[in-house]
């Protein structure tokens, strides 16, 4: 398993009063290269902030393919459906290809084990609610117990009304073996798991209470293996 992570400190950590008197872009340009090594995740959080324009989340149509064009193939589009759903709408052609099959219609979150998916729905209850961006690693495995490790980013955006209702993601293969895309991926497992909030403060710190900060230290633990997920249920 990969490391640790924590996600109620990354909340904490990256909170209006923790980045008082640094330049928004500064910060940007910290989170990035801290917690993400892919050219595509990078790359594709740095678009996301910038249309969004210090607001929540930017909407669905100001998404730009043209914009982005170079990093469409390991993009994704998804629909929350709470909980218990996150359905490809639109996956690229990379993405398909790697993991063996067309995405557009699955669920992503029907991909991990019953862990997995607590941990994972946890991560996207954050998004939703709070505007949080979500970004981890995992591992893929076929059938002839072959791995590929993968990054992967979860932004939120608005397509109707004013709730975050969809889901800007990318997954790239970290070093991709040879093979990869020759044989399906069959069970995934998550490596690292963690939450950012670029600017605003979550719901449940929106007082700046010691009581909100208290429980919202206790509402994640580590888990070994690097799992972190939602101590409330």
């Amino acid at each position: 398993m990969l490391s640790k992570s924590l996600l109620a400190p990354n909340l904490l950590r990256h909170s209006p009063a923790s980045v008082a008197g640094r330049g928004t872009e500064r910060f940007v340009g910290e989170f990035v290269e801290r917690m993400m090594q892919q050219a595509t995740t990078k790359e594709l959080y740095a678009y996301w902030d910038a249309i969004r324009n210090g607001r929540i989340a930017p909407r669905r149509f100001e998404i730009e393919p043209a914009k982005i064009a170079g990093l469409l193939r390991e993009t994704f589009i998804a629909e929350c459906t709470g909980l218990l759903g996150m359905r490809f709408r639109l996956a690229g052609t990379r993405l398909c290809h790697q993991f063996g099959r067309e995405l557009r219609g699955d669920d992503f979150l029907g991909f991990w084990s019953h862990e997995d998916r607590e941990a994972i729905s946890s991560v996207v209850h954050n998004i939703i609610n709070d505007g949080a961006v979500g970004y981890g690693s995992f591992v893929g495995l076929t059938e002839s117990n072959r791995e590929a490790a993968f990054e992967f980013v979860l932004l939120p955006l608005i397509h109707t009304g004013s709730s975050i209702n969809r889901l800007l993601g990318a997954i790239t293969a970290i070093d991709p073996p040879f093979w990869l895309g020759s044989e399906p991926l069959v069970a995934f497992k998550i490596g690292d798991l963690g939450l950012h909030l670029p600017d605003e403060t979550p719901t449940f710190l929106a007082h700046n209470s010691a009581e909100a900060a208290r429980r919202a230290r206790q509402r994640f633990y580590v888990v070994e293996g690097g799992l972190s997920r939602d101590n409330q249920r």
